[in-house]
């Protein structure tokens, strides 16, 4: 068991700590926790051992007494729209997302999509399964079968406003975004580059996390050659993504919220925008001259949607490529939101560069990570280390000044330090990420 129960979901390399047997006890523990009685969807990618996890977790669910509906392959925001759309009282994915085919793993949530990790009870399933506490219902839940894909496709046509033919390229990283690509521009009418569309988790040419844009090479060399109107890439099981404008330059998670805040602020009239503790002070700035309420949230999907839903705004985004709506239950989908950028520019009647270039404002470092025993003591000393600011602890410190401001945190997922510095220009940037480097590796710290 050790490890595989992080923050959101439950993941390892299947085979060791995560199998089948594991499989098993966490569908019984699952079905524990919910309760007898009650019917989920689960969902799978393609890794070679989605297949032998998902019936093991299908089978402890229903000797659990949860009914089961079987939805084969599909994306993860396929699960939620399940869930939602069905009045299910969860769903799960049987996925590992980005990380490499030998990983395999699990994403649940509960009623209405809500996302249920560790703190809103993945804890108690590890708990159970720890202590053996597992028990099997009177009555075995059924399993039957329902493919969404083709309900999940119409509800992205139904919000495809947009009316122009586009020149894109979509980069599917081998990942399940390859599973609905094609069928969604039939659907439509559109074509598209394509790269990497077929089923592939041993990720062949690239791993399918376009957060770490080296994987966006490719994509932005489409869009360049060709001279498209932008390019996206979408994670392994997506739900995340990134746009590569019609210049070829990476277009950061930040900007981009701020460009869909902004055009839905225009639509709602106000409303609560919700974004990380990483982001651009571009996007507060914004978000109130539109007439909304800017949110800071810490970093992670469960805590996003969460506060999202509580605030019943219209929209938030994080800087690791999650897009929420409050039309998709509060959750994100990559498709959703690469049709909410179609319906911008077609709107606007403008290329995606000229439309982020005046959020481009600001001089950003990009995130910067650190191995190090002492976070805790670090984030303790930030304040008083860099004094003059305003200080928020919604997730690690954040401390703003005048004409800059830096986030540090620690990781959700890995032990590192994680540090964000912005500065109103590169020269300031520049000068506050020497010294906040200075003293992280003056204080023991490494460079990750």
């Amino acid at each position: 068991m050790a490890g595989i129960f992080k923050a959101y979901d439950i993941r390892g390399v299947y085979g060791e700590a995560l199998n089948q047997d594991m499989g098993y006890k966490i569908g019984l523990s699952f079905a524990n926790f919910l309760g007898a009685g009650k019917t989920i969807a689960c969902g799978k990618d393609r890794r070679s051992s989605s297949d032998e996890l998902q019936a093991a977790f299908i089978d402890g669910a229903r000797d659990g007494g949860l009914n089961v509906v079987n939805m084969g392959l599909c994306t993860t925001p396929t699960t939620y729209y399940a869930c939602f759309s069905d009045h299910y009282d969860g769903a799960v994915m049987i996925t590992a997302s980005h990380n490499p085919g030998k990983y395999n793993g699990l994403k649940f949530c509960g009623t209405n999509a809500v996302p249920i990790g560790h703190a809103e009870g993945l804890d108690k399933v590890e708990t159970a399964i720890r202590e053996g506490n597992l028990t099997k219902a009177e009555t075995r839940g059924t399993l039957s079968e329902k493919d969404y894909k083709e309900g999940y496709l119409n509800f992205l046509k139904e919000k495809s406003t947009y009316t122009r033919k586009f020149n894109l390229a979509v980069d599917a990283g081998n990942g399940m975004g390859g599973y609905l690509i094609q069928d969604y521009l039939d659907k439509v009418g559109q074509e598209a580059v394509a790269l990497y569309w077929d089923l592939d988790f041993n990720f062949p040419n690239h791993e399918a996390n376009p957060l770490d844009f080296n994987t966006l090479k490719d994509l932005q060399k489409a869009v360049t050659e060709g001279g498209l109107d932008f390019g996206v890439a979408f994670d392994g099981d997506a739900d995340r993504c990134f746009f590569v404008d019609d210049r070829g330059d990476v277009v950061p998670a930040d900007i981009l919220t701020t460009l869909i805040a902004k055009n839905i602020l225009a639509e709602t009239g106000g409303g609560a925008i919700i974004y990380d503790v990483r982001s651009s002070k571009v996007v507060a700035e914004v978000i109130e001259e539109m007439g909304g309420t800017p949110i800071l949230c810490r970093v992670g999907h469960s805590f996003m949607k969460a506060r999202l839903r509580k605030e019943e705004g219209p929209f938030g985004g994080e800087l690791a490529g999650h897009f929420y709506f409050r039309d998709f239950a509060y959750a994100d989908s990559a498709f959703l939101t690469m049709i909410t950028v179609m319906n911008i520019i077609d709107k606007e009647g403008k290329p995606l560069s000229e439309l982020i270039t005046p959020f481009r404002k600001y001089a950003p470092s990009g995130e910067i990570n650190f191995i190090t025993e002492k976070a805790d003591a670090f984030l303790a000393e930030a304040a008083d280390k860099f004094p003059g600011g305003e200080l928020l602890t919604v997730d690690g410190v954040r401390l703003d000044y005048a004409d800059w401001w830096f986030s540090l945190r620690k990781s959700n997922t890995e032990p590192l330090l994680r540090l964000v510095v912005e500065g109103d220009n590169h020269e300031v940037m520049e000068e506050k990420v020497a010294a906040i480097k200075d003293w992280l590796v003056g204080g023991g710290a490494e460079i990750h």
